[in-house]
């Protein structure tokens, strides 16, 4: 059985649409011996210096190592040739005369452009650019007589018919000696001939997309689901009181900029917040073109309220609580309740109040959010939170009726294999994955913290040059957070390519790699995950922290380690 490039299934065959090609196609798979090499639908562009390049192609060409290449050019049908017009014309079953190219001319034309197709490959050249051994032929499988076709260019015996089909390997031989000189002026291809006209003709490759480009079009498709996910709000829009829950990726943060835009352009006075400054200043940028809507973190908020009332009362409402509840925690109890006693002193409300990351919200937050309402009791007011993402411990009990509760059950930030390997560590309602399917999580071990910040730099490095990532979609994840400064140290001893380097969050710029940890990225996401700092931690008391980290990563998830770290991920 000859060796066929490409071998075609039955199902490919039945697709072709000259039945006369697939019928030469079978007898040249079931006719030749395996030393034969048979390469069908051969197509190629000829350089041509000042002039228009040159495209062709032939039905088959084949190949033996003791002989060369032969050009054959298939015709189904019956053949007419009108000489007084010099045109050529296949008849179907039907009768009817259809005008097709001159068989002959395509075949001889082919033979001489893959010569010069192989003599225009470097590798050619230095094979010693000798002259191989070819010739070529034509088959009309749907005839009987060969003489009736015969012409002082094209002699019977380089003519195949329908007789031909049952020993196709005594018509080949044929061809073969009809073309091969006695006098050896042209030479076999060979096997290093044969392996070049395989790489010219034949050539396999697999190339991926850019990392890039994949994130592109993981980003579309993730922009129809969060648009989905939005209608919430439509539902919901009659409501004034609300909470909506739901798991990591699920799109709590953009439905509570979303809300907060919708109320802001229908007149209210709104008030976007939540608990970490990064996200805040995150929601502050995208939400900056946006009238009469403030976006501030809650204890920005406390801060800048109690530095208004103290310039219009001269009280330090600060210090008086510190005052009033010594020994108690300035953030969670001393600014909440400095706030509150604002109110009495600063008349302006809010009409409206978006709080993103409730989870994280202590109960002592509620009260001086419910008085900056223009109405406490109807004014709009809707909290968005994760249960399973307490990261800083907080016990909350929301202002709001718990039959006014509205789960997300959809995760449409993710990839399916992010959202496996983050949704281990969440308890809650059942969230389902995204079906953006993506890479699998990707885990590289090494010794120590120096051992692995060349890991990760190396990978950071091919992101940038390589795969044209833009550094703003890499995110380097510290669980660690007491030593944070320790991996960024063992980072910044290797410099990154084309003016771009690491940097925290708060100095983040378009030309940085962001390293920070865990807890400061909370409510973010990134393109890119490197999720690093586990070694020196009970990986089994921070949880919620690989809750988080895995969760922050779209599409592409890398743990960095030692090998007991990387065993844990690869084992749970």
């Amino acid at each position: 059985m000859a060796n066929m490039i490409p071998d075609f299934t039955e199902s490919q065959l039945s697709q072709i649409e000259s039945k006369g090609e697939v019928q030469v196609y079978r007898a040249l798979k079931e006719g030749l011996p395996n030393s034969y090499y048979v390469f069908s639908q051969v197509a190629w562009i000829l350089k041509r210096e000042n002039e228009e390049a040159q495209d062709g192609e032939t039905d088959f060409v084949i190949v033996h190592p003791n002989f060369g290449y032969l050009c054959i050019e298939v015709k189904g049908g019956g053949i007419t040739f009108d000489a007084a017009t010099n045109q050529w014309f296949s008849t179907d079953r039907y009768g009817q005369n259809n005008l097709i190219k001159d068989p002959i001319r395509q075949a001889q034309k082919a033979k001489y452009s893959i010569r010069t197709k192989l003599f225009e490959t470097e590798e050619w050249k230095q094979f010693g650019g000798k002259k191989i051994t070819n010739g070529h032929a034509v088959f009309f499988p749907d005839i009987r007589d060969p003489k009736l076709l015969e012409r002082p260019d094209m002699p019977a015996d380089l003519i195949g018919t329908n007789n031909n089909l049952a020993d196709i390997k005594k018509w080949v031989e044929d061809c073969i000696d009809f073309w091969t000189d006695d006098d050896q002026i042209s030479a076999p291809i060979g096997q290093k001939g044969l392996d070049i006209f395989k790489k010219v003709f034949a050539k396999s490759f697999s190339i991926k997309p850019l990392i890039s480009s994949s994130l592109k079009m993981e980003e579309e498709a993730r922009l129809l689901l969060t648009n989905e996910q939005v209608k919430v709000l439509d539902i919901l829009r009659k409501k004034r009181r609300v909470v909506v829950s739901g798991g990591a990726g699920t799109g709590k943060t953009i439905l509570a900029v979303e809300k907060a835009k919708r109320l802001a352009r229908e007149g209210f006075s709104t008030l976007l917040t939540c608990y970490n400054r990064p996200l805040a200043n995150h929601l502050a940028e995208i939400c900056k073109d946006t009238d009469g809507l403030t976006v501030m973190s809650f204890h920005q908020l406390c801060y800048t309220n109690i530095k208004e009332a103290k310039e219009m009362s001269g009280f330090d409402l600060l210090e008086d609580a510190k005052k009033t509840y010594p020994g108690e925690d300035e953030f969670d109890v001393q600014l909440p309740n400095a706030l509150a006693c604002s109110l009495d002193i600063i008349t302006d409300r809010y009409d409206a109040i978006v709080c993103d990351e409730g989870q994280d919200f202590r109960e002592e937050y509620w009260l001086p959010l419910e008085l900056m309402l223009t109405d406490e009791k109807s004014s709009p007011f809707y909290i968005f939170y994760d249960d399973n993402q307490n990261l800083y411990s907080r016990v909350s009990t929301f202002p709001i009726a718990e039959d006014e509760i509205y789960p997300l059950l959809r995760n449409c930030r993710n990839t399916v294999q992010i959202h496996k390997a983050s949704y281990k560590y969440y308890k809650g309602d059942p969230v389902e994955h995204s079906n953006l399917d993506g890479l699998e999580l990707q885990f590289e071990d090494a010794i120590n913290i120096n051992n692995q910040a060349i890991r990760i730099h190396s990978r950071i490095q091919k992101l940038l040059l390589e795969e044209q990532v833009e550094s703003s979609k890499i995110a380097i994840l510290i669980v660690d957070a007491k030593n944070k400064r320790g991996y960024l140290q063992a980072l910044e001893k290797h410099p990154l390519p084309k003016g771009h380097h690491f940097s925290d969050i708060e100095q983040r710029s378009d030309s940085s790699v962001l390293v920070t940890t865990v807890n400061k990225f909370k409510g973010l996401e990134s393109e890119i995950v490197f999720l690093w700092g586990m070694d020196s931690i009970d990986i089994q008391e921070h949880r919620e922290h690989l809750y988080v980290g895995l969760s922050r990563a779209k599409s592409i998830l890398v743990v960095f380690g030692n090998e007991q770290t990387c065993s844990y991920f690869q084992t749970e």
